[in-house]
């Protein structure tokens, strides 16, 4: 019971994190039409910018920054991200989608994302970094680690799953409350017809690009101190944010998020859990899910591709 309480917690405080993620990649395909396959590489460039300002790119421990120099890194990882998250959707996806480029579109989002892992690799040459903490989790319980019905489970943890669920609570209440969130909405409607009624659709949709990766990589930067961050760490995350989309077909805001939470406390049950007897391991962790959502993916395309006509 205490393990599975463990596996419950640490994985719904990783799944926030792929929740956001999901919920970028959702909202930018209703928009576009388009996997934004840079997306995680983007968030990882926010961290990494941020841990540039924070500590530099030489050996760094936990506390050795203060919350002020934490917070100023924080703001220039954000606009790191969404700068060219942003600018990256203006000068390398939207010419293509103008044209009907399928090929395009997907070919500029991959170059993108090789050109940021590729960035971020001449600054930070260690296979991983230790993200400083100013805040002093360690001084809580015993080193940062409290008891709860038998599981030892990280206080961090809950401050990202919290951070996590209340940055998607500014993401519903941007989408439903604001005149940004209404043209949005409208522009997943019906694209032509907003822009006839007066939406200015590229600067919006420009705007959503933005936005999505500072929420994404807002939480990543809140997680990256619970565990040694690599260079392709953001990549990853991308990958099970794009899982958690596919599983909930690129839908709502909710259900993104849901099934991000999902996947993470799925990937930790499979690293951590005893089934029968059988253990599956660490190694699984990604593999499985990832193998899920294609075969569920490929279930769904035949289930919807017309019957076949007899030759």
């Amino acid at each position: 019971m205490s393990l599975a309480l463990q596996v419950l917690v640490s994985g719904l405080g990783v799944g926030g994190v792929y929740g956001l993620v999901a919920i970028g990649y959702s909202l930018l395909y209703r928009l576009t039409g388009i996997v934004y396959f840079a997306f995680g590489d983007l968030v990882g460039l926010g961290v990494f910018a941020a841990l540039l300002v924070a500590a530099g790119t030489g050996p760094v421990s936990q506390t050795s920054v203060g919350a002020g120099r934490f917070l100023l890194a924080l703001l220039v990882g954000l606009v790191v991200c969404i700068t060219v998250s942003a600018a990256g959707y203006a000068l390398a996806v939207h010419p293509h989608l103008v044209r009907g480029s399928t090929i395009g579109w997907v070919a500029a989002t991959v170059a993108l994302a090789f050109a940021v892992r590729s960035l971020v690799g001449v600054f930070f040459t260690r296979p991983t970094y230790v993200f400083p903490d100013p805040l002093p989790f360690r001084d809580i319980g015993r080193a940062g680690f409290v008891s709860l019905g038998g599981a030892t489970i990280q206080v961090r943890t809950f401050f990202v799953l919290a951070v996590a669920a209340a940055l998607a609570l500014v993401a519903g209440w941007v989408v439903e409350r604001t005149k940004l969130g209404r043209g949005l909405r409208a522009i997943t409607a019906d694209a032509q017809g907003a822009a006839i009624v007066g939406v200015p659709v590229d600067l919006f949709i420009t705007a959503a690009f933005g936005l999505a990766g500072g929420l994404a990589a807002l939480a990543a930067v809140v997680a990256a101190p619970s565990a040694p961050f690599a260079t392709d760490s953001g990549a990853l995350l991308g990958v099970n944010g794009l899982v958690a989309a596919l599983i909930a077909r690129f839908g709502s805001l909710w259900a993104s998020f849901g099934t991000g939470l999902g996947l993470g406390v799925a990937e930790a049950a499979i690293a951590s859990l005893h089934i029968g007897g059988a253990e599956l391991g660490p190694e699984y962790r990604e593999v499985l899910p990832i193998a899920f959502a294609l075969a569920l993916v490929a279930v769904r395309s035949w289930r919807a591709s017309p019957a076949a006509e007899p030759l």
